[in-house]
């Protein structure tokens, strides 16, 4: 396992800064957003009302070497409208990526697509990993339909339960690896 120690990251987009969350970043807004049932649903998360106390723990409880939450926050307003949470498998040299816009009014507003290329940019080519991991709701028609298009592979499906109610979800696993992104991106 490569031996690497713990760092903040700081990016920046055309109209975004992608930067490590602090403790501080617990904002009303940030602690609401899985209190709507159609966010928490698409994240198989149950709907509740965090409190700044419970946010504060999420955000600390990101080691900044194995495991980043990254904030994406307007660089016109300096509001943060969604998080990207990177796990980290060193020994095998890949991340697995998961993103929320909570906001709503900043949904389809460029916040995803500019803090995906900056966020896979740090992982694959600063950091040197090999393959992105990602998992998405199998009745996420609108997210599904995207992921091949960005050259991501479906990688099988699994059934979870699920986080509200009885029963089951399904989920579809995807991979990413590098060389494809790289000439997706122009780079190789």
């Amino acid at each position: 396992m490569i031996a690497r120690a713990p760092h903040a990251i700081a990016l920046e987009t055309a109209d975004y800064i992608v930067r490590t969350l602090e403790t501080g970043d617990a904002s009303e807004a940030f602690r609401e957003w899985l209190a709507d049932p159609d966010t928490a649903r698409m994240l198989n998360a149950p709907t509740r009302h965090l409190s700044a106390e419970a946010v504060r723990d999420y955000i600390a409880s990101f080691d900044r070497v194995k495991a980043h939450l990254l904030g994406i926050f307007e660089k016109a307003t300096g509001r943060l409208v969604g998080i990207r949470a990177v796990y980290i498998n060193w020994p095998q040299r890949e991340f697995l990526v998961n993103v929320l816009i909570g906001e709503k009014d900043a949904r389809n507003k460029g916040a995803r697509t500019q803090s995906r290329t900056a966020v896979y940019r740090h992982f694959f080519e600063t950091l040197d990993l090999d393959l992105a991991r990602a998992t998405v709701l199998a009745d996420n028609a609108a997210v599904l339909g995207g992921m091949p298009k960005r050259g991501w592979i479906e990688d099988g499906r699994d059934a979870r339960p699920q986080a509200e109610g009885t029963g089951f979800v399904e989920v579809v696993r995807f991979r990413l690896p590098r060389d494809v992104w790289r000439k997706r991106m122009g780079l190789a």
